[in-house]
């Protein structure tokens, strides 16, 4: 089984490349529970050199420039930093049609990368074995999809469906497809027009023309809105930092349960429910299992508190610090990466928490999973709460919760909704 994580534009390029700072080589083999690599492959599409060559964890070769004149290169094509020279100056419909003209290249690079065994972990098979020759187009070739790009700007909004459309063909539909979205900060001020050479209008009419067409070709969408750091003074040099929570957040709920280092069954009176990606997809879809299932619009949030003092650190039996449960759920659906979001209004959630052994089993040190499952419960218009244990070789206790909403119950949509509408008239009128 493949996880396929795609950034398209910038910002998605930026949170897949963060994602992939979870492996041993660049952890330095501290953990071996970190390694994402042994689960997935990252693949990169952008319009700008300068962006791509920012990446730190994603290899030349997962890398591919999107080019009006060239089409997709490889990131290994000699001549590549003269070919990808460009960007689409905000222009989702631009982005849109080029890439357009090229899905048959899109398909040729999945056919490459993921068909007739192309897709390899290191795992050795044996060669008489069926597993050593996957159908490649079969649901085990890339089962699930995680498609990371930005709302406000040309590149990621208009090529993340095509992206997602062309996957699922690949695999005659049977891929599920995640959405992460990176909504603009549309509060409007000089500041921000002067330096982003637009205004709040057209990044929100580029959000509502990305989602719209994304509702058409994956399964659920996750948000990450940039307005929620928008009032930091600093907020341009905070996109990293956002970045790397988002990383975090979907690595845990995404990876944590499959990559932890420590045996469950090794472990006696703990109870360790296991959720995995299918129960995301589930959590994040209204009508699954009707024939007619439409994707929800979720937020993601993440609380983390220390398990031991520092002289727990220093004097192993010492130093356990007693964990808030209930705080540690109101933080992590406090932090939710969607601003204007009431949690109230939430219709589903599915929740990790991740901790030692020591504070996953009966004790004052322990973290109380029923005090989170019941806070979600009563939080949850339809009281569908999927609730996962994974255990951690870190002193370290954290709760990633994924909250789910319908598309009309979201304030922040209506807000983009009505600056679209807004900056359309306002063009009109230029235009006349």
């Amino acid at each position: 089984m493949t996880y396929l994580f795609v950034g398209a534009g910038q910002a998605g390029g930026a949170i897949v490349d963060a994602i992939f700072e979870y492996t041993d080589d660049s952890m330095l083999g501290l953990f071996e529970s970190t390694d994402i690599s042994t689960l997935g492959r990252p693949l990169v599409f952008n319009s700008t050199m300068r962006d791509l060559q920012n990446l730190s964890n994603v290899p030349a070769e997962d890398q591919y420039g999107v080019a009006e004149q060239h089409g997709l290169i490889q990131g290994t094509e000699p001549g590549f930093e003269e070919m990808v020279t460009g960007g689409f100056g905000r222009n989702p419909a631009d982005a849109d049609e080029v890439m357009d003209e090229h899905t048959a290249e899109l398909q040729s690079i999945l056919d490459e990368r993921f068909g007739s065994g192309g897709f390899d972990l290191g795992i050795e098979e044996d060669e008489d074995s069926e597993a050593s020759s996957p159908d490649p187009r079969s649901s085990d070739s890339i089962q699930f999809a995680f498609l990371f790009l930005g709302l406000g700007g040309g590149t990621g909004c208009g090529i993340g469906p095509h992206l997602a459309r062309e996957i699922k063909q690949f695999t005659d539909g049977d891929t599920k497809i995640v959405a992460v979205a990176v909504l603009p900060n549309t509060r409007s001020t000089e500041e921000s027009e002067e330096e982003n050479g637009t205004n709040a209008g057209r990044q929100a009419w580029n959000a509502r023309y990305g989602l719209n067409r994304l509702e058409e070709e994956v399964d659920g969408i996750v948000l990450v809105d940039n307005q929620r750091i928008s009032y930091l003074d600093s907020a341009g040099g905070e996109f990293g930092e956002y970045n790397e929570y988002v990383a975090a957040a979907v690595h845990d709920l995404v990876a944590g349960p499959m990559l932890s280092s420590v045996d469950a069954s090794d472990v006696d009176g703990v109870d360790t429910p296991d959720i995995d990606v299918r129960d995301i997809m589930t959590s994040l879809s209204f009508g699954v299992g009707s024939g007619e299932s439409t994707p929800g619009y979720g937020a993601i949030g993440r609380s983390v508190t220390m398990t031991k003092s520092l002289t727990g650190y220093l004097l192993p039996f010492v130093g356990n610090r007693d964990i808030d449960s209930a705080a540690l759920s109101r933080l992590s659906a406090s932090k939710q990466t969607l601003a204007r979001a009431d949690v109230g209004d939430a219709q589903k959630a599915i929740s990790l928490i991740r901790a030692p052994s020591a504070n996953l089993s009966a004790g004052p040190n322990s973290v109380e999973t029923g005090t989170v499952k019941e806070y979600l419960e009563r939080s949850c218009q339809l009281n569908e709460v999927n609730l996962g244990v994974a255990l951690s070789d870190r002193n370290l206790a954290s709760v990633t919760t994924l909250l789910t909403y319908r598309r009309e119950d979201l304030d922040r949509l209506d807000e983009i909704e009505q600056a679209a509408e807004a900056y359309e008239e306002e063009t009109e009128e230029l235009l006349i």
